[in-house]
């Protein structure tokens, strides 16, 4: 039973990093037409309206215990609802695909060492070491098979940006844990949704005010349905996906699962543009599988 478990964790934060896969190529795309709060509000209010509707109830039920902790809630919210899309969208616009998918590479070593720092949690060997093999994996991925590449990565505005999203993501990832234990997954997500969206708000007025009005009035149909892929998978779903599997695996082995995101890219990007496989792509798939069948091993 408890194998069944954490093999249904993993296939969760898998099926988290698929839809953030998709959201890395279309944030590319929207960003440069959409400005990025805008772009994060008109994503997560559609998704608190879905999410209130479906699960007001459990949501309902669970006041008390959300009230309590208000604060790692609250925190919660602003890290993975508002920084971590907002600080992407905007890096999107003048950093590449590419960078931003190697910041957040380094997520997993972030957590460990977070990890450490803050709850003073121990570091096994075996979890740093596929940590650093998938690590490796995502950066053979990205400089497509020739290290050379990353020598010439320029570090801009952008690059500073997304860097910014992927530390975000990162102590996501690490205080997650404090999240109450005794309230569903849809509750809590409901609940995040709204703390986020909440905070949100009065920025989006003003950039509502600022530019977006006209902005959203001119965006074609295309754009409107790349939207909707936003509010659907990597909000609700991805989200929902990556909770779930973190409270059953952890948050350590759990964050590995993170450089599931830039193979799903490249594979959107394949699909999307019609890129070819290349033999880097398989290499790499192969390095960060295995760091991640590394971490998730456990001596009987």
């Amino acid at each position: 039973m408890h194998r069944f478990n954490s093999r249904l964790g993993y296939l969760s934060l898998m099926l988290a990093t698929l839809f953030w896969g998709g959201n890395f190529v279309l944030g590319k795309l929207l960003s440069n037409a959409i400005p990025p709060i805008t772009l994060t509000y008109i994503r997560w209010l559609p998704a608190l309206i879905i999410l209130a509707t479906l699960f007001y109830r459990p949501t309902k039920q669970a006041f008390r215990t959300i009230k309590s902790a208000a604060g790692v809630m609250w925190s919660l919210g602003v890290l993975g609802v508002i920084l971590f899309p907002a600080t992407l969208y905007q890096g999107l616009k003048t950093a590449s695909v590419l960078n931003a998918s190697l910041y957040l590479a380094v997520v997993p070593v972030l957590v460990i060492l977070l990890n450490r720092w803050v709850f003073k949690e121990k570091i096994k060997p075996l979890i740093l070491l596929g940590a650093i093999i998938s690590l490796i994996g995502v950066v053979w991925l990205l400089s497509q098979g020739e290290l050379q590449r990353l020598a010439h990565l320029h570090i801009n505005q952008g690059d500073l940006w997304t860097m910014s999203s992927a530390i975000s993501w990162a102590i996501y990832c690490c205080i997650i844990r404090l999240r109450p234990t005794n309230i569903s997954n849809t509750a809590f997500l409901t609940a995040l949704v709204g703390f986020g969206v909440l905070t949100i708000t009065p920025f989006f007025l003003y950039e509502f005010w600022q530019s977006s009005a006209e902005i959203l009035k001119n965006l074609t149909a295309l754009q409107w349905a790349g939207t909707a892929y936003l509010v659907i998978g990597p909000s609700i779903l991805s989200y929902a996906f990556w909770n779930f599997g973190i409270a059953i695996v952890g948050s350590a082995k759990g964050a590995v699962m993170t450089n599931f995101t830039p193979i799903f890219a490249a594979f959107f990007s394949i699909l999307i543009l019609n890129e070819e496989i290349q033999p880097f792509h398989i290499i790499s798939a192969i390095l960060i599988i295995a760091g991640i069948v590394i971490c998730g091993y456990k001596k009987k």
